[in-house]
């Protein structure tokens, strides 16, 4: 992949884990997280870490233990494929039960009582997408024993699928032939038959840390829209003319992505509605008014970043730009402060012992993200991390942040001249940066301010 900059998608599809964009994972368990403060590990090279945030409030897929800093950690996944990785987390943070496949006991259920439908088998509250009605019946298709638990899949005479815990209460039950008597189920809905979940719907908790003030501004969320002249398939083709071609990381290396892996992420209404994909759509040249105390809780534990809020803040109200984001940006550019380049490098030519930082990558050529890196924070002077945070700020600001691609999905696929002035070739680029964002939203317990969504034409 050639840049003319180290662009952040290359810190950010490192992150995502996939051994196989369309593989299904092994030793397939369910399980939630303990805690909305359990850290996950997104990178195992890099450490680079974020809090479980509202994951916790969903019940996963947990599967692939491995070994971390000698602490066995399991991977977590919003659906059976490895695409949907979220990351490691460790073992002791995790409540996993053993999955099995069952054949079911019965091939009709009729609930003699409104009855919740799940999208996930063992779902939480969080996972309710529909109930079903009084006498209304069910085809069953599937059934998992998961702990000492049964769960039914199947499918309503609407078309609605999804799943419901077995038994509950008694229920009458016509199997094909003879009727009989069976028990009742209650249902988690699915779009498809085979079970997916999707993805978590973070809601605002309460502030990390109650003696932080409030932000001066989040009050209400501005959504503004725009319609393009291309369409979705228009944005597609030419983004599979380019060279280099869009790309997708298993976590090692980089390869051409499949058109219809493309496409996925680059069809804006499915993430219009989610909690965390509508991020990609979040105005990022408008500061979100937040107080240094506030963005030092994002910065805890991020090493040479930790404690450096009042830069972030100057930075954002200089160059007029979404503090969050920028706090997201520098995590993924510098392993959430640890990178030898975030932490200052002498440069040959430059006094003895001195040293210059780089927060946000720039100006550091794939080739040799260190010595180019480096170079550019000495030529323009980043000799502490406070100046490598306030004049990155002022690169990302004058170089990306135009009116025109002011999210971070408009910078990827720039949907208004497509595969032109693009930011990176990675195809999850703008939803791993939305991921990290929303996330220290839901920290912080605040929404994002401003909104604006673009449209392709039909």
């Amino acid at each position: 992949m050639k840049y003319l900059k180290r662009t952040l998608g290359v810190t950010a599809v490192a992150m995502m884990l996939l051994s196989d964009y369309a593989h299904a994972a092994e030793q397939l368990r369910i399980g939630t997280i303990k805690s909305s403060n359990a850290v996950i590990i997104t990178n195992k090279t890099m450490m680079a870490k974020k809090v479980a945030g509202d994951y916790a409030n969903y019940t996963l897929y947990v599967n692939d233990k491995v070994m971390i800093e000698g602490q066995p950690y399991y991977r977590v996944q919003t659906s059976e494929n490895i695409d949907n990785a979220i990351g490691y987390v460790k073992a002791g943070d995790l409540t996993i039960q053993p999955v099995k496949t069952v054949s079911p006991a019965q091939q009709t259920v009729t609930f003699k009582t409104t009855t919740k439908f799940y999208s996930f088998p063992g779902g939480t509250e969080r996972q309710v997408i529909d109930r079903a009605a009084k006498d209304e019946s069910m085809t069953v298709d599937a059934a998992l024993k998961i702990g000492s638990s049964t769960y039914l899949h199947g499918t309503l005479v609407t078309g609605a699928t999804g799943w419901v815990e077995a038994p509950v209460t008694k229920a009458e039950v016509t199997p094909p032939v003879q009727p009989q008597k069976k028990t009742e189920s209650t249902v988690q809905v699915k779009a498809a038959v085979k079970p997916t979940v999707p993805a978590p719907q973070p809601t605002a908790p309460q502030p990390a840390n109650p003696a932080v003030p409030a932000p001066k501004s989040t009050a209400s969320a501005a959504v503004t829209h725009t319609t393009v002249n291309a369409t979705l398939q228009d944005a597609v083709n030419r983004q599979m003319q380019l060279s280099p071609k869009p790309q997708v990381s298993d976590g090692v290396k980089w390869k051409n992505a499949p058109t219809d892996l493309v496409k996925r992420y680059i069809d804006i209404e499915p993430l219009i509605n989610d909690a965390v994909g509508k991020y990609q759509f979040l105005v990022l040249n408008e500061p979100q008014g937040l107080t240094a105390d506030q963005l030092n809780i994002l910065l805890q534990g991020k090493g040479i970043l930790e404690g450096r809020g009042q830069a972030f803040k100057i930075a954002s109200e200089k160059y007029h730009i979404n503090e969050i984001y920028l706090i997201s940006h520098a995590f993924l550019e510098t392993a959430e402060g640890r990178s030898k380049l975030a932490n200052g490098v002498t440069v040959k030519g430059e006094p003895t012992g001195k040293r210059f930082y780089n927060m946000f990558g720039v100006g550091a050529y794939d080739h040799n993200v260190l010595k180019y890196g480096a170079q550019y924070a000495a030529n323009v002077g980043w000799d502490t991390p406070e100046k490598a945070i306030i004049g990155g700020a002022q690169f990302i600001s004058q170089g990306y942040l135009s009116e025109s691609q002011n999210t971070l999905y408009s910078m990827r696929w720039n949907p208004a001249s497509p595969g032109n002035s693009q930011y990176a070739t990675d195809i999850i680029w703008a939803s791993s940066n939305a991921s990290y964002i929303a996330g220290f939203y839901q920290q912080l317990g605040i929404e994002g301010g401003k909104y604006h969504f673009i449209h392709y034409a039909k």
